[in-house]
């Protein structure tokens, strides 16, 4: 199977796969076990190098090692790098190399997607957030199929078609930076409104729209997105794994 090749291995992770998957088991194996009493649907993970995000992502994917085998697809958010667009972006390639092995993509979630009226445009993908998170989900789950989406600070977060997408996939998986105070709080409250309302851009620039723009930041259109989609999973709780500085693990739960 033709994949999209792992662009960043030796830069934000180990490209050796022994050392990779050392490396990446110890992140999870040192962490605490977090203790939730409820059903997992959603995590939040920070991006970054494996060196700077390493034990926060430990404590959030431990969590994967007691769940089940997933009967139905992942979804990985994370932030698109262009401002500017409305439209979902997914790689082309039918699936994703890491030095552990390749993850396809669910084709059929896609299609629905699109069925749907979602906008989404199949252009690739140079950014290192999702490919450096799938070697935690390579040996948290193995080589599990999964719907790798870029969110545009764009995205309309409203569209009713979006109500029906979390019933497809099996665990959302968000990947943001987040800064202490109102967006933390927001997102902790599983308030997605707060987090993308206009007081919130000034409060939280993380991503700086262009001059002008009232646009809000990929970073909270992705955190709001995992919150929307996570709540249509029953979610009613989020609980902080662990923190560091604008960097932070959560998990979204169904008590």
């Amino acid at each position: 199977m033709s994949a999209r090749p792992p662009h960043h291995a030796g830069r934000s992770y180990f490209a050796d796969p022994g050392r990779l998957r050392a490396s990446v088991e110890a992140f999870i194996e040192d962490a605490a076990q977090p203790a939730l009493s409820g059903a997992l649907c959603a995590l939040v993970v920070p991006y970054g190098t494996h060196g700077e995000i390493g034990p926060l992502a430990g404590r959030a994917y431990k969590l994967l090692l007691s769940l089940p085998s997933p009967s139905a697809p992942l979804l990985i958010l994370a932030p698109a790098a262009e401002e500017g667009g409305s439209a979902i972006q997914c790689d082309p390639l039918p699936a994703y190399a890491t030095p552990l092995g390749q993850m396809p993509i669910d084709e059929a979630v896609l299609n629905s997607l699109e069925q749907a009226g979602l906008p989404t445009v199949r252009a690739p993908d140079g950014d290192p957030h999702i490919e450096s998170h799938l070697p935690f989900v390579q040996v948290a789950l193995g080589d599990e199929r999964f719907v790798p989406l870029r969110v545009p600070a764009g995205l309309d977060l409203a569209a009713a078609a979006w109500d029906a997408v979390g019933e497809q996939v099996s665990l959302i998986i968000a990947i943001a930076n987040i800064p202490a105070g109102d967006a933390l709080s927001a997102l902790m409250r599983l308030d997605e409104r707060a987090l993308m309302s206009p007081a919130a851009r000034h409060r939280w620039p993380l991503i700086s729209p262009p001059a002008g723009s009232a646009l809000p930041s990929a970073d909270r259109a992705v955190l709001a997105l995992a919150v929307r989609l996570a709540k249509a999973k029953g979610a009613t709780r989020a609980v902080l794994l662990d923190s560091v500085g604008a960097r932070t693990a959560l998990a979204l739960y169904r008590a």
